[in-house]
């Protein structure tokens, strides 16, 4: 069996505690991933009791409450709270590479709320991924139809004879 050792940066550490406001009723405890490349340390999990009774629904408007009000050095990409832009995608309770702004605190099950950033991308700081390769993928993709092809080409939306004649030539036993 082969053995593995992690470069001395990437253990994950036990953080700080910040504990709710006193007289806080609906309290829920959110570990959420820290790391900042300038510091030098080892990455780390912050624990914020946050009372959900005075935020919104959202795993999102937990985050945003945790930074306006606790700790204003925590970093995360926002932007439309619908949904559509997805900003705001993170690994959220571990399992789900999903949106924080469409996350309802109360699908997170009953216990503490894990944050981390998406795990399949390198991360720029705290919950913000690097999207260089992403954008460089997707300024990659093609189109299937040739879009300088419009009404007055005689064209429209059909795919040119070229890629007709070999989708069906490929399909021909």
């Amino acid at each position: 069996m082969a053995e593995f050792t992690l470069p001395k940066n990437s253990k994950i550490t036990a953080g700080k505690h910040h504990p709710a406001k006193v007289g806080a009723k609906q309290v829920r405890k959110f570990k959420v991933y820290r790391w900042n490349p300038d510091d030098g340390a080892n990455p780390r999990t912050d624990t914020y009791d946050v009372d959900v009774g005075s935020c919104g629904p959202m795993v999102l408007d937990a985050l945003i409450k945790i930074k306006n009000e606790v700790d204003p050095t925590l970093t995360f990409r926002r932007s439309c709270r619908e949904g559509i832009c997805g900003s705001c995608a993170m690994n959220i309770d571990g399992s789900t590479n999903t949106l924080a702004c469409t996350k309802s605190i109360s699908e997170c099950g009953s216990g503490e709320v894990k944050i981390y950033p998406l795990p399949h991308m390198p991360v720029v700081k705290d919950l913000v991924p690097d999207l260089t390769q992403f954008y460089a993928q997707y300024a990659s993709i093609r189109l299937h139809k040739n879009l300088s092809e419009g009404p007055e080409s005689g064209q429209g939306d059909r795919r040119n004879q070229e890629a007709n004649a070999a989708a069906t030539h490929a399909l021909t036993p």
